[in-house]
């Protein structure tokens, strides 16, 4: 078995600016070939893709006539969000699909003959249209002007299209506004009618819940508190004086007890008998003892009248009468057994004792109509005490049951204010809504004004033919040194002198040039002369036929 053999790696030794200029020479067809090859195809891609044009307007945002100080919009500073709605009618699908088959655009023609025209308006025509805000510095509100771009080959139906959108805008936008006021008008009446029926019926509930809870409101609470202050001072008064008026009859009956005593006593003294015996008067004893009993008399009934008969006063009294009584009657009784024969008697009226019975009866007639009138009086005020009492139950009353009631009440009123808040403020934008509507009427609101015509372009957008270019030598540029120095690295032979001192570390003495047949080096000389010469021939014939089909063919499809 032969024995392995054994490598030894050795690094490479770094290359200087000889060493560069070699691998050009070596590999400069790797080099010019693909940098050729590139520019052939920039050249032959950027004559062949169409030229396209954009054409640009500007529209702007004209504020109303009409100061919004001086004559408040409701609508006013809402175009930017209508541009939005007329973004998406304007660039919607069956507009676009009008504007491509009009007559005088007839867009997308070779696009229309492979694909429906809803197709192409979707996926091609959008996407060639872009409107941009155009916001300037310091606005806060939003975008005030916008700029709307169209793509297409043909730069005159390019500004047809801008045209036609333009107009679109300006015209949508007229009709927007119109229907938006008419629309804002209409729906205005309908909340303003709604916000009116619910301010009414509120107003009719807290009327009806007023009428039904009277003097129980909160604006009542107060005055139902002073009346219970009245109604109390006023029973006090009232019961005061029907206290006066028990003290007075009190008095008055005292009065009439005692007047009944005097006329007792008047009447008894009032007629005398007198017996004449040998001149004799009657005993005294006597006349006295019936002056007593008649005293007492009037004294017990007094007190009968005042009080029940088991009163102890009034049997005290019954008693002491009774034993007056009896002492008259046994002093009678005495004087009877004792007669005295021959003797006369006759009754005599003393007239001061009846003048004096005269003026207690009239004055005894004064106290009853007194004591009559004083009762009454207490009458009078015990019905006064009682409707006074009466009347400050029913505030009472009302007290007590106010809070449910005040708390009803308070929310109905809050009820009231919220629906007429509510109403004042619809009839509020209901007015700035009529005024906008006038004001479009008079073309006074809010415009859509172009800012920038469009114009014909005259330099196409794209493609920036001479970028491609370079851009495409440039790749292949890139691309054959890439190759080169693969190349390069690949290839692990020794060069020249200086790779055989630097890897084999021997001295050179002298080297021998490579010897080839000559006729084979003449025929791969004629061999790369004709490869390069097909392939300019072919890249130049490419890049010509390109050049030609993008300066005539093209612009007569354009035409």
């Amino acid at each position: 078995m032969a024995a392995p053999t054994n490598f030894v790696s050795v690094s490479r030794r770094p290359p200087d600016v000889e060493d560069y200029i070699d691998i050009l020479r070596r590999y400069r067809s790797w080099i010019i070939g693909p940098t050729f090859a590139g520019l052939v195809i920039a050249v032959v891609v950027a004559c062949w893709l169409p030229d396209v044009y954009v054409c640009t307007a500007a529209m702007q945002i004209k504020p109303g006539a009409v100061p919004n100080d001086l004559i408040p919009s409701a609508m006013t500073g809402q175009m930017a969000q209508r541009m939005q709605q007329l973004d998406r009618e304007i660039l919607g699908r069956d507009n676009l699909i009008t504007l491509i088959r009009m007559p005088s655009l007839d867009l997308y023609k070779n696009e229309r003959r492979r694909y429906s025209d809803e197709d192409v308006a979707e996926d091609v025509f959008a996407k060639h249209v872009h409107i941009q805000s155009i916001v300037s510095e310091g606005e806060r509100s939003g975008a005030q002007a916008f700029r709307i771009a169209f793509e297409y080959p043909d730069k005159y139906k390019a500004r047809k299209v801008v045209q036609e959108l333009v107009n679109e805008f300006q015209n949508k936008n007229v009709v927007l506004q119109s229907a938006n006021a008419g629309t804002a008008a209409t729906l205005m009446d309908d909340l303003v009618k709604g916000a009116r029926e619910k301010w009414e019926k509120a107003q009719t509930e807290i009327a009806k819940f007023s009428s039904e809870n009277q003097g129980r409101l909160p604006e009542n609470f107060q005055a139902n508190m002073l009346e219970v202050q009245t109604r109390d001072a006023m029973i006090a008064n009232v019961n005061q004086q029907i206290g006066q008026e028990k003290q007075k009859q009190a008095l008055l009956d005292s009065s009439l007890s005692n007047n009944k005593n005097m006329q007792s006593q008047a009447e008894a003294n009032l007629n005398s008998m007198l017996t004449t015996t040998n001149s004799a008067v009657k005993n005294q004893n006597l006349i006295n003892l019936q002056s007593a009993i008649n005293t007492k008399s009037g004294e017990c009934t007094a007190l009968q009248r005042k009080y029940q008969a088991e009163y102890p006063a009034v049997e005290t009294c019954q008693e002491v009468l009774r034993g007056l009584e009896e002492q008259r009657d046994g002093l009678e009784k005495s004087e009877s057994e004792a007669g005295q024969p021959g003797s006369t008697s006759r009754m005599v009226q003393n007239p001061q004792v009846a003048q004096q019975l005269q003026d207690l009866r009239r004055t005894e007639n004064d106290l009853v109509a007194q004591i009559k009138a004083s009762v009454v009086q207490e009458g009078v005020l015990t019905k006064q005490a009682a409707d006074l009492s009466r009347q400050l139950k029913e505030a009472q009353d009302k007290i007590t049951a106010s809070p449910p009631i005040i708390q009803h009440y308070s929310a109905l009123s809050q009820d009231l204010q919220m629906a007429k808040d509510e109403y004042q403020s619809q009839s509020a934008t209901k007015e700035k809504t009529g005024t906008q509507q006038s004001m479009e009427t008079h073309g006074a609101g809010e415009t859509l004004d172009i800012l920038e015509s469009p114009i014909t372009p005259e330099t196409p957008y794209s493609p920036n033919r001479p970028a491609m270019v370079g851009i495409g030598a440039a790749l292949g540029l890139v691309l054959g040194v890439a190759l080169a120095g693969a190349k390069e690295i690949k290839n692990t032979s020794l060069k020249n002198l200086k790779d055989v001192r630097a890897y084999t570390n021997l001295p050179v003495l002298s080297s021998i040039p490579l010897l080839e047949n000559a006729l084979l080096v003449r025929r791969k000389r004629r061999m790369a002369w004709l490869a390069w010469s097909s392939a300019l021939i072919v890249g130049a014939g490419l890049m010509i036929g390109a050049a030609y089909y993008h300066l005539v063919i093209a612009a007569q499809q354009v035409t």
